[in-house]
C-alpha cells in the first residue's frame, strides 16, 4: 500500500513523540533522577555530618529512609539497625559507615532480586533497577574496591564495570517499535549478578550477606 511521504513524516514523528513521553516514566523508574535515589543522598550525607560531629543530623536522615532497613529485614532476614544504633550513640563513625555500606550491598542485591523475581519480562523496570544497583557501586563502594585492588594488585573494580555491562545485554532489548526485540536472558543475569555479589564479599568481609534467595 502507498503511503504519501508527508503520511510517512506525519506517522514517524507521532511515533518518536510517543517514544520521548515513555522514556522518562520508564528512566526515572523509581520516581528519582541519578544521584538522587534516597539511600545516595543519606549514604553522603552520613558521610558528611558524621565527620563534623553532627550525630543529630545523621540520626535524622538515616531515619529517613527506614524502610529501607525494613525491606532488608523482610527479605534477607538481616537487621543493620543495632549496629547503626551502636555506632551513633557511640559516635562511632567507622561503624556507621560500615553499616551504611552493608545497606547499599542489600539494596544491590534487592535490585537483582527483583528483576529475577519478574523473570526480567518487565524491560524499563529491570533496566532501571540494574541502572540504580550499578550506580549504588560506582558512587559508593568503588573507592573502597579500587582500594583493594591496589593493594591487592587486583583488578576486581575492572571486573565489576564489565560484569554490570553483560549484565545489561541479558535484560534483552524491545527494539524499535518491536523490530528487531530481543528476548532478556535471566538465567545469564543470575549467574552474573551472583558473580558480582561474591566479588564485592571479598572485598567487604565484614559484610553480613543475609537469606541466601534460591530462584
Amino acid at each position: 500500500m502507498f503511503i504519501p511521504f508527508k503520511k510517512k513524516c506525519s506517522i514517524f514523528i507521532t511515533c518518536f513523540v510517543l517514544v520521548i513521553l515513555m522514556c522518562p516514566r520508564s528512566s526515572a523508574g523509581y520516581g528519582y533522577k541519578r544521584n538522587e535515589d534516597p539511600i545516595i543522598t543519606v549514604f553522603k550525607s552520613a558521610i558528611f555530618y558524621g565527620r563534623k560531629d553532627d550525630w543529630a543530623r545523621v540520626a535524622a536522615d538515616i531515619n529517613t529512609i527506614s524502610d529501607r532497613f525494613d525491606d532488608v529485614q523482610n527479605l534477607f532476614e538481616v537487621d543493620l539497625r543495632p549496629q547503626l544504633e551502636a555506632g551513633i550513640s557511640q559516635h562511632n563513625f567507622q561503624e556507621v559507615i560500615k553499616a551504611m555500606a552493608n545497606l547499599i550491598f542489600f539494596a544491590i542485591r534487592e535490585k537483582f532480586y527483583w528483576n529475577l523475581t519478574e523473570n526480567l519480562r518487565m524491560f524499563s523496570r529491570a533496566n532501571v533497577r540494574l541502572r540504580l544497583a550499578e550506580e549504588y557501586y560506582t558512587l559508593l563502594l568503588s573507592g573502597n574496591v579500587r582500594r583493594y585492588d591496589s593493594l591487592n594488585g587486583t583488578k576486581l573494580h575492572d571486573e565489576l564495570f564489565n560484569k554490570f555491562v553483560e549484565a545489561r545485554k541479558t535484560l534483552g532489548s524491545l527494539g524499535f517499535l518491536g523490530a528487531g526485540a530481543v528476548s532478556p536472558r535471566p538465567d545469564g543475569f543470575l549467574i552474573i549478578t551472583k558473580e558480582i555479589e561474591q566479588e564485592l564479599l571479598l572485598v567487604f568481609p565484614y559484610f553480613k550477606s543475609g537469606k541466601e534467595i534460591i530462584y
